[in-house]
């Protein structure tokens, strides 16, 4: 347990950061280029406004709701661009 002046360490789990290359294979557009570093960037932000001292306890625990939002969000949207590369390559193999 951590006494009141520790702060409690993050533990989200983040499948797609587990993994070395999430976005290997998939050739990335401007506009999804644009989403992902859109949310990166909102990450990061959000990171920041967590970190620093004045930051009440009720702001943290929001702002780490919307970080695993957007954890959510990006799983998503590479989940959906893999199954479009598969069902692209699997179209590229039956028109042979």
């Amino acid at each position: 347990m951590f006494t009141s002046f520790e702060k409690e360490p993050l533990s989200i789990v983040d499948p797609v950061a587990a993994s070395p290359h999430p976005l290997a294979g998939i050739e990335l557009d401007v506009t999804q280029t644009q989403m992902l570093l859109s949310i990166m960037r909102r990450h990061c932000k959000l990171g920041v406004e967590h970190g620093r001292a004045d930051t009440k306890p009720e702001r943290r625990r929001q702002i780490l709701e919307e970080i695993q939002s957007l954890r959510s969000t990006r799983d998503d949207l590479i989940a959906e661009w893999r199954k479009d590369v598969k069902n692209g390559y699997r179209l590229a193999s039956l028109s042979r």
